[in-house]
């Protein structure tokens, strides 16, 4: 699980939406964020933050009987970003809901909409994802493994590419049947009983333009600065030499080679307009040489002085038997 070190991590900014990215990383409640996320429930559902992860849980029991129980939506308009030539939605979360929900939208949800025809949606159970490809193409299932947290990806390129991404991999990739964000766009998620209690557990959920690659520049805003390092050390984290950081860090891949490790932290500290010096990123610091103790000192020398009465006394017998 990440550890989230603060607020920082929430990004948004107000002016023009154009290259820039939104990033909810569960430090508050959505609806507490700035803007807030619009919220909706129906019934009681319970949400706590716990260790930087918002945890939702839902039951069928009050609201009466099945179908349908607990119910926490969240929802926020997307018209700044109308007429980007790229954009992605990314989300990490696990739920330990069963995929016979999935029939009701449930248990987890994520929505990007508009008024017209193109629509993608996931719906999340803990070993299945149903993923609806805008509103004329077949919907799609894919298994995955139960009880842990998966990353999902969408990226849309204007209207030549829209590709899915579960944990790195393409599942699914083709054209779509028109742009988005347009047509006053929207972006949703929720956690809801269909007719089993359980609890969904999100950990960010990020959207916006997709980054330049190599940039550095993840929120891109036309500078790299505090706010990309956080991001840039969540990819170091989680890649590493010859490990493949996957497609939502190719924006921290300078040298191109797929993987974020000490090379593109360099590149990243050249790149650097922020104020002052990034904080060294912790996969890349020089250990510092240890300080040599008093004692160290008294036994190096003692070391030194026993070799070279052994090399003195060895010349002398050398000598001797000349």
């Amino acid at each position: 699980m990440r550890v989230v070190y603060a607020t920082l991590v929430l990004v948004f900014t107000a002016v023009p939406a154009l290259g820039q990215v939104v990033s909810y990383e569960a430090t508050s409640f959505p609806d507490d964020t700035v803007p807030p996320w619009e919220r909706e429930t129906f019934c009681t559902p319970e949400r706590s933050l716990v260790d930087g992860v918002l945890v939702i849980n839902v039951e069928i029991g009050e609201c009466g009987p099945p179908p349908g129980g607990d119910s926490d939506a969240y929802r926020r308009d997307l018209d700044d970003f109308e007429g980007v030539q790229s954009f992605f939605v990314e989300f990490r979360l696990k739920t330990d809901g069963n995929r016979s929900e999935i029939v009701g939208q449930a248990p987890a949800a994520v929505a990007a909409g508009s008024l017209g025809a193109v629509r993608y949606n996931w719906t999340i159970a803990h070993d299945q994802v149903k993923l609806v490809r805008d509103v004329l193409l077949p919907i799609l299932f894919f298994d995955i493994d139960p009880d842990v947290f998966h990353t999902f990806r969408l990226e849309l390129r204007d209207t030549s590419s829209y590709t899915w991404f579960i944990d790195g991999a393409v599942v699914d990739s083709g054209t779509p049947e028109g742009a988005y964000p347009s047509f006053f766009p929207t972006l949703g998620w929720l956690a809801s009983a269909f007719e089993m209690d359980s609890q969904t557990q999100l950990d960010y959920l990020r959207y916006g333009v997709i980054p330049v690659d190599g940039s550095g520049d993840f929120d891109s805003d036309g500078a790299v600065d505090a706010n990309d390092q956080f991001y840039f050390e969540e990819c170091l984290d989680n890649s590493g030499e010859n490990v493949d950081a996957g497609p939502g860090c190719r924006w921290a891949d300078f040298d191109g080679d797929s993987d974020v490790d000490c090379d593109d932290w360099d590149a990243f500290e050249t790149a650097w307009t922020g104020a002052g010096d990034p904080t060294v990123a912790a996969a890349c610091a020089v250990p510092p040489i240890p300080a040599v103790s008093t004692w160290g000192m008294m036994v190096m020398t003692l070391c030194v002085m026993i070799l070279g009465t052994l090399l003195i006394r060895s010349r002398r017998f050398l000598l001797h038997r000349v």
